[in-house]
Protein backbone atom coordinates (compact mmCIF):
# COMPACT_ATOMS: atom_id res chain seq x y z
CA UNK A 1 0.00 0.00 0.00
CA UNK A 2 1.02 3.59 -1.20
CA UNK A 3 2.06 5.94 1.85
CA UNK A 4 -0.57 8.75 2.65
CA UNK A 5 0.79 12.18 2.40
CA UNK A 6 -0.48 15.02 4.10
CA UNK A 7 -1.28 16.49 1.20
CA UNK A 8 -3.54 13.81 0.39
CA UNK A 9 -5.15 14.55 3.48
CA UNK A 10 -5.84 17.65 2.50
CA UNK A 11 -7.06 17.08 -0.81
CA UNK A 12 -9.67 14.73 0.81
CA UNK A 13 -10.73 16.51 4.24
CA UNK A 14 -11.15 19.72 2.09
CA UNK A 15 -12.38 22.78 4.49
CA UNK A 16 -10.02 23.47 7.97
CA UNK A 17 -7.81 20.66 6.43
CA UNK A 18 -5.30 22.10 8.68
CA UNK A 19 -7.45 21.42 12.05
CA UNK A 20 -7.47 18.10 11.01
CA UNK A 21 -3.92 17.34 9.82
CA UNK A 22 -2.65 18.78 13.35
CA UNK A 23 -5.06 16.23 15.24
CA UNK A 24 -4.15 13.70 12.58
CA UNK A 25 -0.43 14.04 13.57
CA UNK A 26 -1.12 13.16 17.07
CA UNK A 27 -2.25 9.84 15.88
CA UNK A 28 0.23 9.18 13.21
CA UNK A 29 2.77 9.40 16.22
CA UNK A 30 0.68 6.78 18.28
CA UNK A 31 1.26 4.56 14.64
CA UNK A 32 -2.52 5.18 14.56
CA UNK A 33 -3.07 4.33 18.32
CA UNK A 34 -5.90 6.45 19.50
CA UNK A 35 -5.50 9.50 21.89
CA UNK A 36 -8.50 11.89 23.34
CA UNK A 37 -8.93 15.16 21.26
CA UNK A 38 -12.05 17.05 21.63
CA UNK A 39 -13.91 18.54 18.70
CA UNK A 40 -16.84 21.06 19.10
CA UNK A 41 -18.36 20.68 16.39
CA UNK A 42 -18.92 16.24 17.05
CA UNK A 43 -19.72 17.34 20.52
CA UNK A 44 -22.48 19.90 20.14
CA UNK A 45 -23.50 18.46 16.92
CA UNK A 46 -22.81 14.58 16.35
CA UNK A 47 -25.20 13.44 13.67
CA UNK A 48 -25.29 16.29 11.82
CA UNK A 49 -21.67 16.28 11.75
CA UNK A 50 -20.87 12.73 10.96
CA UNK A 51 -23.03 13.86 7.95
CA UNK A 52 -21.59 16.45 7.13
CA UNK A 53 -17.87 14.91 7.10
CA UNK A 54 -19.62 12.03 4.75
CA UNK A 55 -19.09 9.16 7.71
CA UNK A 56 -22.33 7.11 7.09
CA UNK A 57 -21.72 5.02 9.63
CA UNK A 58 -21.22 7.02 12.12
CA UNK A 59 -23.97 9.53 11.01
CA UNK A 60 -26.65 6.01 11.61
CA UNK A 61 -25.24 4.88 15.28
CA UNK A 62 -25.45 8.99 16.52
CA UNK A 63 -29.09 9.23 14.88
CA UNK A 64 -29.91 5.66 16.46
CA UNK A 65 -28.47 6.53 19.62
CA UNK A 66 -30.48 9.55 19.91
CA UNK A 67 -33.36 7.80 20.63
CA UNK A 68 -31.59 5.97 24.15
CA UNK A 69 -32.81 7.86 27.06
CA UNK A 70 -29.75 9.92 28.59
CA UNK A 71 -27.53 7.83 26.50
CA UNK A 72 -27.25 10.64 23.93
CA UNK A 73 -25.74 13.08 26.24
CA UNK A 74 -23.06 10.35 27.19
CA UNK A 75 -22.09 9.36 23.55
CA UNK A 76 -22.38 13.20 22.37
CA UNK A 77 -19.40 13.26 25.18
CA UNK A 78 -17.62 10.33 23.28
CA UNK A 79 -17.97 11.90 20.09
CA UNK A 80 -16.67 15.35 21.48
CA UNK A 81 -13.10 13.27 22.29
CA UNK A 82 -13.29 10.64 19.40
CA UNK A 83 -14.51 12.67 16.34
CA UNK A 84 -10.82 13.27 14.83
CA UNK A 85 -9.98 9.72 15.78
CA UNK A 86 -12.79 8.40 14.02
CA UNK A 87 -12.69 10.96 11.13
CA UNK A 88 -8.86 9.66 10.50
CA UNK A 89 -9.41 6.00 10.48
CA UNK A 90 -12.31 6.71 8.22
CA UNK A 91 -9.92 9.40 5.92
CA UNK A 92 -6.85 6.76 5.88
CA UNK A 93 -9.15 3.81 4.86
CA UNK A 94 -10.59 5.51 2.29
CA UNK A 95 -7.72 7.33 0.72
CA UNK A 96 -5.78 3.89 0.98
CA UNK A 97 -8.60 2.30 -0.99
CA UNK A 98 -8.42 5.26 -3.51
CA UNK A 99 -4.70 5.61 -4.13
CA UNK A 100 -4.66 1.03 -4.67
CA UNK A 101 -7.50 1.51 -7.08
CA UNK A 102 -7.41 4.62 -8.81
CA UNK A 103 -5.92 5.27 -12.25
CA UNK A 104 -2.75 7.16 -12.15
CA UNK A 105 -3.13 11.00 -12.03
CA UNK A 106 -6.47 9.91 -11.29
CA UNK A 107 -6.60 10.02 -7.29
CA UNK A 108 -6.76 13.15 -6.44
CA UNK A 109 -10.18 14.03 -8.14
CA UNK A 110 -12.11 10.92 -6.67
CA UNK A 111 -10.00 12.06 -3.36
CA UNK A 112 -11.62 15.21 -3.22
CA UNK A 113 -15.64 13.81 -4.46
CA UNK A 114 -15.26 11.02 -1.75
CA UNK A 115 -13.87 13.36 0.55
CA UNK A 116 -14.88 16.95 1.54
CA UNK A 117 -18.26 18.19 2.99
CA UNK A 118 -22.02 17.96 2.14
CA UNK A 119 -22.72 21.44 2.17
CA UNK A 120 -26.61 20.73 2.15
CA UNK A 121 -25.93 19.51 5.48
CA UNK A 122 -25.71 22.82 7.55
CA UNK A 123 -29.06 24.56 5.61
CA UNK A 124 -31.16 20.71 5.96
CA UNK A 125 -29.75 20.83 9.68
CA UNK A 126 -30.83 24.82 10.36
CA UNK A 127 -34.03 24.19 8.88
CA UNK A 128 -35.16 20.67 10.69
CA UNK A 129 -34.22 22.81 14.00
CA UNK A 130 -36.69 25.39 12.72
CA UNK A 131 -38.87 23.01 11.89
CA UNK A 132 -38.76 21.17 14.89
CA UNK A 133 -40.53 23.71 17.38
CA UNK A 134 -43.76 23.55 14.51
CA UNK A 135 -43.59 20.11 14.36
CA UNK A 136 -43.77 19.97 18.42
CA UNK A 137 -46.76 22.89 18.33
CA UNK A 138 -48.71 21.48 16.05
CA UNK A 139 -48.48 17.89 17.57
CA UNK A 140 -49.81 19.19 21.27
CA UNK A 141 -52.31 21.08 19.28
CA UNK A 142 -53.83 17.93 17.24
CA UNK A 143 -53.13 15.08 19.52
CA UNK A 144 -52.29 17.22 22.89
CA UNK A 145 -56.10 16.51 24.67
CA UNK A 146 -55.20 12.84 24.18
CA UNK A 147 -52.32 13.09 26.10
CA UNK A 148 -53.77 15.46 29.37
CA UNK A 149 -57.15 12.92 28.72
CA UNK A 150 -54.96 9.43 29.08
CA UNK A 151 -52.46 11.15 31.41
CA UNK A 152 -55.73 12.41 33.65
CA UNK A 153 -57.18 8.81 33.44
CA UNK A 154 -53.48 7.46 35.13
CA UNK A 155 -53.36 10.11 37.80
CA UNK A 156 -57.04 9.08 39.01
Amino acid sequence: MEMITSQDYQEYIGPNAGKYLFNFAKFQQLHDGFTVTWHWPAFLFGFWWFLYRKMYFWAAVTFLIGFLPFGNFIAQIGYGMSAYFFYYRDSTAKIGAIKSTAPVGGASIIMRDTGGVHGWVKFVGLLCFFLQPLWIFFMSLFFGSAFIFSFHQVMV
